[in-house]
């Protein structure tokens, strides 16, 4: 436990913002914060705090001259000097299309790449607060990992939440998302898919099991997937439920987006899907593996599969990463369902997202 509570300590003592400070040189800049919402807001307030001064807030919507909760002044990009290489955009709205678009314009009005910096990361990181409300979660989870190297990238993923530190020297391949060395596949696999996208992750699964297996079943919420699953499974047979799952049969309020991060989104949502439990539609099957990439929907969802785990104990490989207290919320509650599996924990991209419990 030595090592946890260093990192810990180090957290307490180091998330006053520093390496943010560090980050955002702002010595000699002219910075300008894009985005006048609530996220360019809580940018604002970081920089106030360690004392950096932002020029301005610059926004698309341009609906007024001034910002009604900093007293800032909001401009249009179209007013944006791109010839003074001393300004500085930080690019700071929710949504990674609208990132990425805004992150495209302003190179189109001839900012240089070291001219843009995207904040998201940095705002989005979790607060001393928060540790200290949760550290004997944090304890608990860390204490049920079953080797070294998942306590290095626990730890790893905790000093990324908290002070944005890097994680390459516990980064595995991408391609082995979700299949880790210790995932032994058998011919007689009934792989359940929750998260199927357009059958990437069942295309590997086929490949990695040499294309023996039982069965293959894929739960996708978004129906604009249908299509892309179906082509690309091909002539490999699969069951294929159009519907998310979660802790029982009902229907919810889901923001479909047609790429990567779909979500179901509490009291809003541009649509409705049907959801299921798991433990009513596949438990005659007596699942082996079960996956998990369900943006943010994994904790409801292993409740809908309680019964599996107790009695079939699969292997699970379940995203960690969608929120804040899935790091230790997910294997507790798992332990807890069946005390018989190993906690591994493995992470496949430098960046706070790729985190994989395995229970195997």
């Amino acid at each position: 436990m030595e090592e946890f509570y260093r990192t810990v300590e180090m957290i307490r003592n180091q998330v006053d913002l520093e390496t943010f400070r560090e980050m955002v040189d702002s010595q000699g800049k002219q910075l300008i914060i894009f985005g006048a919402g609530d996220c360019g807001h809580k940018v604002y307030d970081m920089l106030h705090r360690v004392g950096i001064e932002v020029s301005c807030f610059c926004d698309n919507r341009g609906q007024t001259d001034k910002d009604m909760v900093t007293g800032v002044r909001v401009v249009k990009p179209e007013f944006l000097d791109n010839t003074d290489e001393n300004v500085v955009v930080l690019v700071s709205v929710v949504e990674d299309e609208d990132r990425d678009s805004i992150c495209r314009q302003l190179r189109a009005q001839g900012f240089a790449g070291k001219q843009i910096l995207v904040m998201r990361e940095y705002y989005d990181r979790l607060t001393v607060e928060w540790l200290e409300s949760h550290l004997e979660e944090y304890k608990k989870a860390y204490q049920l990992l079953a080797d070294d190297f998942s306590r290095r990238v626990y730890l790893a993923r905790m000093r990324k939440m908290f002070l944005m530190r890097s994680m390459a020297d516990v980064v595995r391949p991408h391609e082995e998302s979700y299949f880790d060395e210790k995932v032994e596949l058998t011919d007689k696999e009934v792989f359940i898919d929750c998260g199927g996208f357009d059958g990437d992750t069942s295309l590997q699964f086929i490949e990695r099991c040499g294309g023996k297996y039982d069965r293959i079943v894929i739960f996708e919420p978004e129906l604009c997937k249908k299509e892309a699953i179906e082509k690309n499974l091909g002539k490999n047979s699969c069951e294929l439920h159009m519907c998310g799952v979660w802790s029982k049969n009902t229907t919810l309020q889901f923001e479909a987006k047609g790429t990567d991060g779909s979500h179901v989104a509490e009291g809003e949502g541009n649509c409705q899907v049907p959801v299921v439990a798991l433990d009513e539609v596949v438990y005659d099957y007596a699942p082996t593996f079960i996956k998990m990439d369900i943006e943010g929907a994994e904790q409801e969802a292993l409740k809908g599969c309680r019964k599996i785990i107790r009695d079939y104990r699969p292997k699970l490989a379940i995203c960690l990463y969608h929120k804040p207290d899935d790091l230790f919320g997910i294997p507790v509650m798992v332990k807890e369902m069946n005390p018989e599996y190993r906690i591994y924990v493995r992470q496949y991209s430098d960046t706070k997202y790729e985190t994989v419990m395995y229970a195997l």
